[in-house]
């Protein structure tokens, strides 16, 4: 319980004040499918300019996309991912594929299968695994463990999280729809990533996050609406609740440790007093996303869409 009192630097917040936004994830769902321009971002995103050229602006400082003229006169650009970009790969294919296994939608618009063009070639199915033993990643098999110091006991609740108004849903059948819906806010996945650490009360959660109240009750509807936590009454007078993850929520957690590992890897070192330790190998907890079939990490060149 007490590791929840880190989550201001915690690598997965990190992570989230860069990613944690409907529309920065929709752009990068575009280009991981191949689109690289402005107007081919709109339409198919639905953001407004205002929304898609404040999205992009961020993702160019942050050093995740780059600037790429194409045209001179006039002067025209499109928008491609640098190293640290593509090193979210393996973050988006566990995406893709919590939302081909959770969402119940079927869309025309979402890949059925991926190809790894590797070898032969043959079917990928991404898998998130311990770097040190390689054994598949569960929530379960994490222990965490809190290093206390002066530092880490000064750490203060998390406010100021980039605004406090959830993008919903247009109303258009998207691609990736559902697990967007989910992750794609800040507030929601940072509630998530409290009940990673052990958090299941609302009392607890709101000390934690400083958020209002009416955001607080919107966000543990929606995720209970959606089947990633169970509300539970642990009394009867006054009637009171915890919300704990279902399997489906638990089933968020690899590409949730996914996104902490490439902040661990891309973003300047914060730091935290928070240590996952994997159980079954009884090392600290390093993630790869791999292949099932060949065991190799798949690099966005060398997936096609089936």
């Amino acid at each position: 319980m007490q590791a929840a009192h880190q989550i201001l630097s915690n690598p997965v917040a990190r992570g989230l004040n860069l990613l944690g936004d409907r529309w920065t994830i929709l752009i990068l769902r575009e280009i991981f499918l191949g689109q690289h321009r402005f107007e081919a971002f709109r339409s198919r995103t639905g953001a407004s300019r205002g929304t898609l050229s404040k999205r992009l602006e961020t993702l160019v400082q942050q050093g995740v996309l780059y600037r790429n003229p194409y045209q001179t006169a006039p002067l025209r650009y499109e928008y491609r991912l640098t190293g640290k970009g593509l090193a979210l790969y393996p973050w988006a294919l566990l995406v893709w594929q919590w939302e081909t296994e959770w969402s119940g939608i079927k869309s025309s618009d979402l890949p059925v299968t991926l190809r790894h063009k590797v070898g032969r070639g043959h079917s990928l199915n991404p898998l998130a695994v311990c770097r040190h033993c390689g054994v598949k990643l569960r929530y379960d098999d994490v222990e965490r463990v809190v290093k206390t110091s002066p530092e880490s006991r000064a750490v203060k609740k998390l406010t100021g999280f980039g605004g406090s108004r959830r993008s919903r849903n247009t109303g258009q059948p998207q691609l990736l729809g559902h697990v967007v819906d989910i992750i794609g806010d800040r507030w929601t996945l940072l509630l998530m990533a409290m009940a990673f650490v052990g958090l299941r009360r609302y009392d607890d959660f709101h000390q934690q996050l400083g958020a209002a109240t009416n955001i607080l009750a919107d966000r543990l509807k929606l995720l209970v609406k959606a089947d990633i936590f169970a509300r539970c009454a642990y009394q009867n007078n006054p009637p009171r609740y915890e919300y704990h993850l279902t399997t489906k929520g638990k089933a968020l957690y690899p590409l949730t440790m996914a996104l902490r590992q490439w902040v661990l890897e891309w973003l300047p070192k914060v730091k935290h007093p928070l240590t996952l330790m994997h159980k079954p190998c009884g090392h600290e907890l390093a993630t790869d996303v791999i292949c099932q079939t060949c065991n190799a990490v798949p690099k966005a060149g060398e997936v096609e869409i089936g």
